[in-house]
């Protein structure tokens, strides 16, 4: 609950400070691509349950997330973005027990359809900063099940839609005609965990320990994005009118 205030409070001082410019008018496609990376202070870590001595990690380890935005620019202060996203997020899993330590990984496949409310500082006459935050409805597609000579995992998902809070910082640059460059960075914190998992540990193809995770699916992305050059729609259809 603190990360969700934090969250607002930063949008709404960039709200209120500084000269702010959106849009208006302007609608554009764009492509983004986001590798993925963990930072402990924001529960992106690794996670540990111990068990009779056996412990079992799992932690966030790589992954990205690429898709198409759109952005409608709605007054002078304030854009809307959409859009869809493919997501893969890589774990791993180790297991430790006395002298032996085994590790492996899974990963999980996902989808997002994200929409967030964006405001804009200019900083010059190209560069811009801006701060979003909006909500996430993502989609996971199948459980998973992976297996070795020393363990089981399987993760069913905890629900097939998990919405989420997304909250994004950036800067941009706006080139006249051939469009805009993004680059930022975005938190994405699922409401709920998104699978849950158990793990058992095995000598000799008899089970020695199992216990159960649920993995929350936060992350952090390196955010790069482009933006297709458009013209006002009103200057569109002025053009459109004189033809």
């Amino acid at each position: 609950m603190k990360r969700y205030c934090l969250l607002l409070t930063f949008f709404f001082l960039v709200l209120v400070h500084g000269n702010l410019h959106a849009q208006k008018n302007i609608v554009t496609v764009g492509v983004q691509y986001k590798p993925i990376f963990t930072f402990d202070l924001l529960n992106t870590g690794e996670k540990s349950v111990a068990a009779n001595n056996v412990n079992f990690s799992v932690g966030l380890q790589s992954g990205f997330c690429g898709g198409i935005v759109v952005r409608r620019g709605i007054t002078d202060i304030y854009s809307l973005e959409c859009g869809i996203n493919y997501v893969k997020r890589v774990y791993s899993l180790k297991i430790t027990d006395g002298n032996f330590s085994g590790e492996s990984e899974f990963r999980i496949i996902g989808y997002e359809i994200p929409i967030s409310g964006l405001v804009y500082i200019k900083l010059s006459e190209t560069i811009y900063m801006n701060a979003s935050l909006g909500i996430s409805l993502d989609m996971f597609a199948s459980d998973i099940f992976t297996r070795d000579y020393y363990f089981k995992n399987s993760s069913h998902r905890a629900f097939v839609f998990n919405p989420g809070v997304l909250g994004n910082l950036g800067w941009e640059y706006r080139t006249e005609t051939s469009g805009y460059f993004y680059i930022g960075a975005s938190y994405h914190n699922p409401f709920s965990a998104i699978y849950n998992s158990k793990f058992g540990y095995y000598q000799n193809t008899i089970l020695q320990e199992e216990t159960t995770m649920a993995i929350s699916g936060i992350y952090i992305s390196l955010d790069l994005r482009y933006f297709f050059h458009e013209d006002p729609l009103k200057k569109q259809k002025k053009k459109t009118e004189e033809e």
